[in-house]
């Protein structure tokens, strides 16, 4: 029996990541947080991040797990370019690189409340001064409006990075970053 290589076995991390994404069935939530560290310091950074600890800015396993069931109940379908992937391994450590695309897949009208209550959470934030707060809830509007205007199918662009780290003799991610295109 052949033994995979790490770059192979970060891809196959990859994939389940992906295949976690791909079937968003809430049921496999806790076995697919098995892919990630199970230190307090993982971090998943999502696309509207701009401060540690702020908006989009997840930090420990239960808040990772809150972003993912929020991405797989609200956002769209997402597809990682897993075999395009640029990986890079250093002993137990290995950081990737690929794109993808999330494509808008429900309707807009069954995500609005949860919307508005991250606009309302945006608008009460204390991280922030009032002119801040206006500022991220404009900007976070404005993309919902845009959304809404490209409409169900529309497939948005992004770029993944991601720090992986073998312990047990498995690689988990110890931090996702998402990153869409200024548009």
């Amino acid at each position: 029996m052949q033994v995979e290589n790490a770059e192979t076995q970060v891809r196959n991390t990859l994939q389940r990541f992906q295949d976690g994404y791909t079937a968003r069935d809430l049921s496999r939530l806790d076995p697919f947080m098995e892919l990630f560290v199970r230190e307090g310091d993982a971090e998943l950074i999502g696309i509207g991040a701009s401060a540690r600890g702020g908006n989009e800015w997840f930090v420990g396993p239960e808040a990772i797990r809150e972003i993912i069931d929020s991405d797989w109940t609200y956002w769209g379908d997402v597809s990682v370019d897993v075999a395009g992937a640029r990986i890079s391994v250093l002993g137990d450590v290995a950081w990737l690189s690929t794109t993808g695309t999330v494509t808008q897949a429900g309707t807009f009208d069954e995500a609005l409340p949860f919307y508005l209550q991250q606009m309302k959470e945006l608008l009460e934030s204390e991280d922030l001064d009032a002119d801040g707060r206006l500022v991220e809830a404009t900007h976070f509007g404005m993309r919902r409006v845009r959304e809404r205007h490209k409409g169900t199918g529309h497939a948005w662009p992004f770029v993944l990075t991601a720090v992986l780290v073998r312990g047990e003799g498995q690689w988990r991610f110890h931090t996702i970053h998402w990153s869409m295109p200024v548009d």
